[in-house]
């Protein structure tokens, strides 16, 4: 039997003592993948336009600048992406329950 996950879930983004970004793990599926695929197009754009640059000429604060940005949405990405997952495999436990 799976555990309730709680309404809101923290994400690990930032380097505070107390967390400060949530996830509704309430939201419907849609909205959730919806989220999670926003962050992970933003990140696929981010890449191409990278790959795309001549490196000779950045510099490496740009470089820090659009690493830090890939990991934090990739992390919240998953973060949605990890609710998703549990709520799907719940949903499946709990249909093979009822057949």
């Amino acid at each position: 039997m799976f555990q309730v996950m709680p309404r809101y879930l923290p994400i690990d983004t930032y380097d505070a003592e107390t967390p400060v970004l949530f996830v509704n793990t309430h939201k419907e599926l849609s909205e959730l993948t919806a989220c999670a695929m926003h962050r992970f197009t933003v990140v696929r754009d981010l890449a191409d336009t990278v790959t795309s640059l001549n490196l000779k000429n950045t510099s490496d604060c740009d470089l820090v600048r659009i690493t830090r940005a890939v990991h934090l949405l990739m992390r919240e990405g998953c973060a949605v992406m990890d609710v998703v997952q549990a709520r799907a495999l719940q949903r499946e436990n709990e249909y093979k329950t009822t057949i």
